[in-house]
């Protein structure tokens, strides 16, 4: 929650707008509404994770120390633990999506989301990786994160998939979203949301196709 509660405070620092006219101040509350939703998805994961993978090793270690029976040695079920649990932390924290690019990032959490059975996803990168300013970065993985969390669902898991070309200008994300087997579309006023989020690092988002069923992002460097 700590690490959760660092990244949306260095992005509310980059995207609130100066001038706080009656549009802006709707978006900005739309958007922190957002977030406060993303965060309690977010919770909702990495508690089911760490209960399900990281509690269930520690149990098991436990259960050897009282019962000494033939299960793989404590330390090495223990260091098993510790190592996924220092992976979730890091790759939660800026600095790590700054370091190593928002692409990454968002790879590593929809496998996290993916192997604790909340959705069904493919990711792909082609291309020359591009390492972009600091605050590109952080906006291009929040947004990306906002898009995956609707289709989460422990009883029916969605499907996302998540293809990032990186060019010359500009880094090209296409983002197909689907959930109970129909594509998911973004509303009016979550497009509105989105594109005015963008607009502050120069970038657009618009529909693929008529069908409205893959969303196309364009971030210029």
């Amino acid at each position: 929650m700590y690490v959760s509660t660092i990244l949306i405070m260095k992005y509310d620092v980059i995207c609130l707008p100066m001038k706080k006219t009656k549009k802006t101040m709707r978006l900005i509350k739309e958007e922190l509404d957002s977030r406060i939703e993303i965060q309690e998805r977010s919770l909702h994961a990495y508690a089911k994770e760490i209960f399900e993978n990281i509690g269930q090793v520690l149990s098991l270690v436990k259960l050897q120390l009282q019962t000494e029976s033939k299960i793989p040695e404590p330390g090495k079920l223990l260091g098993k633990a510790i190592t996924d649990l220092r992976n979730l932390t890091k790759q939660l924290s800026p600095d790590e999506i700054i370091k190593n690019g928002f692409g990454y990032a968002i790879n590593c959490e929809l496998k996290r989301l993916s192997e604790a059975g909340f959705c069904r996803m493919e990711f792909c990168e082609e291309g020359s990786f591009i390492n972009l300013e600091d605050v590109k970065e952080l906006v291009a993985f929040c947004i990306l994160q906002q898009l995956t969390y609707p289709v989460l669902d422990i009883y029916h898991p969605g499907f996302i998939r998540m293809n990032v070309q990186y060019l010359r200008t500009s880094i090209e994300i296409e983002v197909t979203r689907i959930f109970k087997e129909v594509p998911l579309p973004l509303n009016i006023e979550e497009m509105a949301n989105f594109k005015q989020r963008l607009s502050t690092i120069n970038s657009s988002i618009s529909y693929k196709n008529q069908n409205c069923n893959t969303l196309q992002i364009t971030i210029n460097i």
